[in-house]
This record gives C-alpha cells, sequence and structure tokens, in this order.
C-alpha cells in the first residue's frame, strides 16, 4: 500500500517556504495569469525559476495551475507561459481548459497534464476519455463518497498507463460543482468575476432570504476535513491528498500541511507494525491537533462534505460564512465608556482605562472551552455573533484584544472593541496570537545525507558523502598527511560534531548518518575537516540542482512557437459567442431532460419535433445509474435525435453505440481549439460554455449541487428572487 502524495497550497512565496518546511511533498501554485486564484500572490515570470528550484532542491514537486478557460485571444499567450514553466521542469500543469489541452499534448506531449477539479470528472467514464486525451492525474468533484473514490482510484490504476487520482482533505469547499458555477458571473453586477475565469466573487458566502423571509447562509458551506479519514483515503487509493487554501495566510499552511503530514506518517507507522486493518483501527487523532486545525480557519466547525453521502443542512457554515474560530462562550455585560453600567468593581476599575467610544465585555466561559483549555490572551482576535436576524446580513462586531482578566466565577473581562456586542452575543475566538506567531518557526526542512569519514595515520583523510534521495554521492580527500598526535588526540566525538554542523545547508546527518572509522592517538586539524563538510555539501547541491536541470525537456524556441501560433490560427480563429447564439436560436434543437424524453416514449406520447434529450453536465447519482440499467433503450431511442451531453463521462459510451453527440453547455467550450478538440472527439458542439453568454430555452442556471438547498426559493439581498428547482432525477438542485 503506497502512501499518498500530501499536497499543499501556495499562494506565494511565504506560503511555499511554508508548505516545504511543513512537510509538503508537492506545491500547487499559479503564475500571474490563467489560473483559478487570481488574487493570490501568484508567482511572476522572474520569481518562478527560484521558487521552482527552492522546491525541487528539497525535494518537492511543483504542480502550476492554469485551471481556467481561455479566451481565443489568450490561447498563443496561455500556449507560451507553459512552454515557458516546462523548460523550468515543473512536475506537472493543472488544467480546465480543453483548447489548451488540445495544443499541450499535440506540441509538449512529455508535459504531464493533471484534470482540474473545474473538469467536472466524477465517473469511470470521464477518467477514461481523461486518459485518452493524455491527463496522468484526475482531480475529480468534491462531492464523491468514500466509496466512490475507491472505486475510481481502482478504475484509473488498471488504465494503461495509469491515472493517478488527487483528492481534496482539507479546505473550503464550493456549493456548486466546481466548474459548472454562473454565480459569480451573473449576480456580479457586470463586473466579469467568474470563477471559471479565476476572479469568483463569491456570493455564496452571502446571506439569503427563504420563502419565509428568514435570512441565513444557504449556500455556505463548512470548511472540509479529513484527517480523522486518512486511513480510510489511504486504503482508498487515491495517489495524493489535496489540502485546499492559495488564498489563505501561509501560517494557515503551515499548520494544515504540518498537521496531515503528521497522520499521514503516523499511519504509515503504524501500517508497517501492524497491518492495515489493525493500524485504521488503532488511528486517532489528538483533540490539541484538531484545535490548531479549527483555530486557524473553520466556517462553524468542520465537514466531512460528502464522504459518508449528502451531508444535508450539517454542510452549512452557520451564523456566519467566515472562519469562526472557537467557541468561548458568551456576552452577559457591556461596559460602555460612555455609559456607566457595571456589575462588579473590577469591571468599574478597567472601564476607567477605556478609549472614549470603545467598550469592555464580560464573558461568561463556555463549557466546551474550559474543557479544552481555550485561553484568550492579549492580541487575539475574537467576534460577537448575534442570533438575532439581522446580524446575519452584516459584518459580526469584535476586534484584536488589548486588555484581558480572569475575574473568577468562570468569567472574562476583555476589551477594548468598538461598540457592537450585545448582552447574549455568542464569542469567538477567531485569532490565536500564539499559535500564528508559532507556525512559521518551522525549522527548514532538511534533506538526509550520510557521511563515512575515515583517518589513517600517514594517510589523506576521506569524506564521502551521500545525498540519500538524489541518490548522489562525493569523495573528498583533504591534502594533510595524519600524524601521531604529540599532545592531545583528536577523538571521534570531535571529528562527529564538526561533520554534523550542516546548519547552513539544505542537508541533515540525522542520528545516525555519520559513520567514523578512525585510528587512535593522531591529531586532525578541525578546521580542515569543517572544509572537507563544506565542499562536500556545496558540491552535492550543484550535483542536485544539475540533476534538475538534466531531466527538464526543452522548452520550444520562440520560432517553432510562433509556427505554432500561425498554423493553428491562434486568435484569428475564434469562437464568436454572437455568432453561436444565432446557430443555436435557428438549429431547431429543443433540449428535454433525459428522463422526460424517454417516459414521453415509453408512454407513446407525441414529442415535439427538434427534441433532443439531454444528459445533465452533472449526472453523477441517480442519472448515471438510470443511464447505465436502461442504455440499450436509450440508444435505441436517440437514434433519429441524437443526444446532447454536457460531461466528459457519456460522450465515448454513447458515440461507440452509433448515436450522434452533441456537445452542451456543460463542456464549457470557452475557444475555438476546444471546439476542435471535441470534433476530434465525434462531438458536434450545440452550445458553448455559458461563459460565453449563450443560452437557450433552458436559460442559465447559476449553480448546480448536490446539497438539497431548502425550499423554492432564494432572495439574495439585492432583491433578486432565485428559483431552486429539483432536477428529473431527483438529487440533484438548480438555482436560477
Amino acid at each position: 500500500m503506497k502512501s499518498p502524495e500530501l499536497l499543499a497550497p501556495v499562494g506565494g512565496k511565504q506560503h511555499l517556504i511554508a508548505a516545504v518546511n511543513n512537510g509538503a511533498d508537492a506545491v500547487y501554485m499559479g503564475g500571474m495569469a490563467f489560473n483559478a486564484r487570481i488574487f493570490a500572490d501568484n508567482f511572476s515570470d522572474e520569481e518562478l525559476p527560484d521558487a521552482i528550484n527552492y522546491a525541487h532542491a528539497h525535494g518537492v514537486k511543483v504542480y502550476m495551475t492554469i485551471n481556467t478557460l481561455i479566451a481565443d485571444s489568450e490561447l498563443a499567450r496561455a500556449f507560451n507561459y507553459c512552454n515557458y514553466i516546462y523548460g523550468l521542469g515543473v512536475d506537472g500543469v493543472i488544467v480546465q481548459d480543453m483548447g489548451l489541452v488540445r495544443l499541450l499534448r499535440k506540441y509538449l506531449p512529455d508535459l504531464p497534464l493533471h484534470l482540474s477539479t473545474q473538469g467536472t470528472l466524477y465517473n469511470k467514464g470521464g477518467a477514461a476519455a481523461a486518459a485518452k486525451l493524455g491527463f496522468r492525474r484526475v482531480v475529480p468533484a468534491r462531492e464523491l463518497t468514500l466509496e466512490e473514490i475507491t472505486d475510481l482510484s481502482a478504475y484509473c490504476a488498471s488504465l494503461d498507463p495509469p491515472v493517478d487520482v488527487e483528492v481534496f482533505v482539507h479546505g473550503s469547499l464550493c456549493m456548486c460543482y466546481s466548474g459548472q458555477c454562473q454565480m459569480s458571473r451573473v449576480l456580479g453586477g457586470g463586473s466579469g468575476r467568474t470563477g471559471n475565469r479565476g476572479t469568483c466573487a463569491q456570493p455564496c458566502r452571502h446571506a439569503y432570504r427563504g420563502e419565509g423571509g428568514e435570512a441565513y447562509y444557504a449556500l455556505s458551506p463548512k470548511d472540509l476535513c479529513l484527517i480523522e479519514r486518512i486511513p480510510q483515503l489511504v486504503m482508498s487509493g487515491a495517489a495524493s491528498f489535496k489540502i485546499e487554501g492559495r488564498m489563505k495566510s501561509p501560517e494557515y499552511v503551515a499548520i494544515v500541511t504540518r498537521t496531515y503530514r503528521k497522520y499521514i506518517d503516523l499511519f504509515d507507522e503504524l501500517v508497517k507494525q501492524h497491518g492495515p486493518e489493525k493500524a485504521a483501527q488503532l488511528y486517532s487523532v489528538d483533540e490539541n491537533d484538531m484545535l490548531d486545525l479549527k483555530q486557524i480557519f473553520n466556517r462553524g466547525d468542520f465537514t466531512e462534505g460528502y464522504l459518508h453521502g449528502n451531508p444535508g443542512a450539517d454542510l452549512l457554515s452557520g451564523a456566519s460564512p467566515k472562519n469562526q474560530g472557537l467557541l468561548l462562550g458568551r456576552v452577559i455585560a457591556v461596559i460602555d465608556s460612555e455609559n456607566k453600567v457595571s456589575e462588579k468593581d473590577e469591571r468599574a476599575a478597567a472601564r476607567g482605562a477605556l478609549r472614549r467610544g470603545r467598550e469592555l465585555v464580560c464573558i461568561e466561559l463556555a463549557r466546551s472551552a474550559k474543557e479544552q483549555g481555550i485561553v484568550l490572551d492579549r492580541g487575539d482576535g475574537i467576534e460577537f455573533i448575534s442570533e438575532e436576524e439581522d446580524y446575519l446580513v452584516n459584518s459580526p462586531a469584535g476586534g484584536v484584544v488589548t486588555y484581558v482578566k480572569d475575574i473568577g466565577e468562570g468569567c472574562l473581562l476583555a476589551g477594548d472593541f468598538a461598540r457592537g456586542a450585545f448582552t447574549g452575543d455568542a464569542v469567538y475566538k477567531v485569532t490565536d496570537k500564539k499559535l500564528v506567531e508559532a507556525a512559521l518557526e518551522t525549522p527548514e526542512k532538511k534533506l538526509p545525507v550520510t557521511m563515512a569519514f575515515t583517518a589513517r595515520e600517514g594517510q589523506f583523510p576521506t569524506l564521502v558523502m551521500t545525498d540519500v534521495r538524489a541518490g548522489n554521492s562525493i569523495e573528498i580527500n583533504a591534502d594533510h598527511v595524519i600524524k601521531r598526535a604529540v599532545k592531545v588526540a583528536t577523538g571521534p566525538e570531535m571529528i562527529e560534531n564538526s561533520l554534523d554542523r550542516l546548519g547552513d545547508t539544505p542537508f541533515s546527518a540525522g542520528l545516525t548518518g555519520i559513520d567514523i572509522q578512525m585510528d587512535d592517538d593522531i591529531m586532525m586539524p578541525l578546521s580542515i575537516v569543517n572544509k572537507m563538510r563544506r565542499e562536500a555539501a556545496e558540491t552535492l547541491m550543484k550535483l542536485r540542482k544539475r540533476q534538475v536541470i538534466d531531466n527538464r525537456a526543452p522548452s520550444l524556441s520562440k520560432d517553432a512557437a510562433r509556427l505554432i501560433r500561425d498554423e493553428e490560427d491562434l486568435g484569428k480563429a475564434v469562437l464568436d459567442a454572437s455568432e453561436w447564439q444565432r446557430k443555436v436560436d435557428s438549429s431547431g434543437i429543443r433540449p428535454v431532460a433525459l428522463e422526460l424524453f424517454m417516459e414521453a416514449k415509453a408512454e407513446g406520447r407525441d414529442i415535439e419535433e427538434g427534441s433532443v434529450p439531454y444528459i445533465m453536465n452533472v449526472s453523477k447519482g441517480n442519472l448515471d445509474r438510470y443511464i447505465e440499467e436502461n442504455f440499450d433503450a436509450i440508444v435505441s431511442a436517440c437514434g433519429d435525435s441524437g443526444i446532447l451531453i454536457g460531461n466528459l463521462g457519456w460522450i465515448e459510451r454513447f458515440r461507440q453505440a452509433g448515436v450522434k453527440v452533441y456537445g452542451d453547455y456543460g463542456l464549457n467550450v470557452f475557444n475555438e481549439q476546444a471546439r476542435l478538440a471535441y470534433k476530434e472527439m465525434g462531438v458536434k458542439l450545440y452550445m458553448p460554455s455559458h461563459e460565453t453568454g449563450v443560452a437557450d430555452e433552458r436559460g442559465v442556471p447559476l449553480m448546480i449541487s448536490e446539497h438539497p438547498v431548502a425550499g423554492e426559493k432564494l432572495t439574495d439581498r439585492k432583491g433578486g428572487v432565485h428559483r431552486v428547482v429539483r432536477t428529473p432525477s431527483g438529487d440533484k438542485t438548480l438555482i436560477y
């Protein structure tokens, strides 16, 4: 059983250092364009070589995110960028756009491709299609159950060549299936901010009003945390465990990465000692580590998402869509600098230190805070969450604690804050100053080396240093003949201490990495030993860097890239949205949900001319089962009409069965190269991505979600009313 890769998010330089030093096996990061977290710090073209070299020097792989849809006018630049990072030796690119995939596979076939979760892959058919397109790894939808992850991993491992499965284990969740959300684009008021283009405004994190007028965070999920399910996920066969968080802080990256590293290694050790089944029984997560994960970021505790099925309302973040930290207690009194409310002498004394317009709060500690030993110190941040409805649509009050005093009876006096706290408010500790400060104090990750030192009287001393992971060895011989000691002999402990001084290098000899063979009663100048150690370490580092460079595939020349641009008409052949809208309007095609089409056929009802059955862009679950169970009947019924398909999973199966396949909006065709990619798969494009603005009589679903959103409508903060519709399969929600 192979241990999975731990894949950490990198938003900028400090995130990279935090990820590497806290045990990441690989990192994923973005450049200044074409990545789905364009508001992260990211890396300029000039910064990338050093960043990639830093990761590789520490044995960490680098995957670059090129995971947005790309316009025709951008394709040449996107391809050139991929060519550039290919030459830098990146270990893979995470891609969504099938037009870019077509170019990369054709002209940079050795560049490893990973299908982004934005590709909305969730079944074996999608994995088979991805493998045929040249992907070496797939990142399936976060809505998969453990059983589905296990099944998909086994299937992908059986492909030739095998395909890795990468699963998210921690971090933010989207309510919508990734890649299929139009909410930010449509509700952004023309701002152009859209998830498929890397600029999501996250309207799902706003409060909405339900049918009864109640305001709540109807579309805001909690953050995912699967650390307690590491044994099951390891045994599922998933190749990579991915932490979300390129928009979060370096401290977040440090804490989450080191915690998952600890428990992946713990389970590995338990498996070695007891075997997988017993190891899973013995495995447990320390409560203090869980508290650290919650403290650094959580939205109303954690969720295990869909790992064990649909969690329903338990998926939602509750009273706030932001980091809620840890529950500290509740407000039982407020002391304002401009009023005389006071119940205890201690509070009255503290009031004198308040600035005008500020207040102190008396907090009664919650039982959970007492049991878990949660403390409040100066410099920590707290927020007050009111249970009153209006506070669901406003930012919570709170701030940084500048004054705190234990006044007994399980109560704290804390301040001073801008006005906004009320008696009865829940109090959450949202930042912990000590935890944040300690997060980045992790020592630099070291690469293991072994050293063999030999010193014999009358001979030159020899040091052999070996870079264990890279497999490189270097032998250093000093130009110094060893003599018998006249007064004080040089002992092996002195030699070992000198050799072990590798602190200013990326190497470490560990506890048992130094072997010394030397005669007794000899004199060996330690300055010479130090020089040998430094020379050996420097040479090994050069060898490691050279190895990385030598393993890089040569990028294409500017002339070759220019020829590709001209040959493919990049920027000239354009998927024109207005032309496609005219084609859709004049096509005569009337899309009908597959189940309804088949029901009408079975009942012998007349079917309107031009009706073409469509498979939803997400068919996971009931619809996939329905298609599988009725495949032959569906093929027969679609013989004349053809079928509209909006996901990778069913294209090849229907095409091989002789059914004409039309490409639907869920395929997210955004450029001419993507249209060609699907044409080469035997797909005639009916409608490109909704990102182009093209739509048909079905309208534009803002979201398709596994979550059963309550009611039949939601009202946004601007008064817009959105329909909530269940799909014919019954297990998905559409929001319009």
